[in-house]
């Protein structure tokens, strides 16, 4: 684990800021002195000039602090050395999950890897959502993406897996003794979708499910990672 910041720490600036900020609450502070010899009329003047100093003084400390604060409030932990930015961060829930997916795979141009628990295909339901992603990842299979797939060993009885192996791709399931819980698309080394959807009927139209989209080389290349290693596993 580790603190990332994608900024040099403002009180760095600061410091550097500091003699000439202090020169210019000096030089008021002379002005406002030199008022004060000139005339005997401004005796109140000298006053007025030490609270003036205390309230830049303090106006500067508090800028200080609420910099620092604000710094450290977007430092942020990240484990395995991977940090992301908002905005490659796309927030998909329920329905949104089917055409964000069926975009991907007729989008992808090099490769589409799978991780789920559940993968399922209908033969009487043509036109259905879990049917359509499955003939997705033939079709791209089928104009030279090399799409890999690893299931849990319950999906093993689906049809999907025997269609998806009559049509030449690549599938395996874990072992008797290992559940794959995990739902994750990797789409050419760069698009990592993953959250709680499996691909069947129940998670594509019925229940509650919260997924992400990230977009970045390198998240994508932390999971490209474990899927090499669980594919070399099964």
């Amino acid at each position: 684990m580790r603190l990332i910041s994608s900024n040099i720490s403002p009180l760095l600036l600061i410091i550097i800021t500091c003699p000439f900020i202090f020169f210019f609450i000096y030089s008021i502070r002379f002005i406002l002195y030199k008022i004060y010899i000139r005339d005997e009329k401004y005796q109140a003047m000298e006053i007025k000039n030490r609270l003036l100093f205390g309230i830049l003084i303090g106006i500067f400390i508090g800028i200080i602090l609420a910099v620092e604060v604000i710094h450290f409030a977007n430092l942020r932990t990240c484990p395995e050395n991977i940090c992301l930015t908002g905005s490659e961060a796309i927030p998909i829930s329920d329905r949104g999950y089917f055409p964000v997916v069926h975009d991907a795979f007729q989008n992808a141009q090099n490769s589409i890897h799978i991780v789920t628990f559940e993968l399922k295909y209908y033969p009487q339901y043509k036109q259905s959502k879990e049917n359509i992603l499955v003939d997705d990842l033939v079709e791209a299979y089928r104009r030279g993406v090399d799409v890999r797939i690893i299931v849990d060993q319950y999906s093993k009885q689906n049809n999907a897996y025997e269609y998806l192996k009559e049509n030449g791709i690549a599938i395996k399931h874990d072992s008797e003794d290992v559940t794959t819980h995990a739902k994750l698309v990797i789409i050419d080394g760069k698009i990592v979708i993953l959250g709680s959807t499996n691909f069947s009927y129940y998670g594509l139209e019925k229940n509650n499910e919260a997924d992400a989209m990230i977009v970045s080389e390198e998240f994508a290349r932390y999971f490209e990672n474990y899927f090499e290693r669980l594919w070399k596993e099964n």
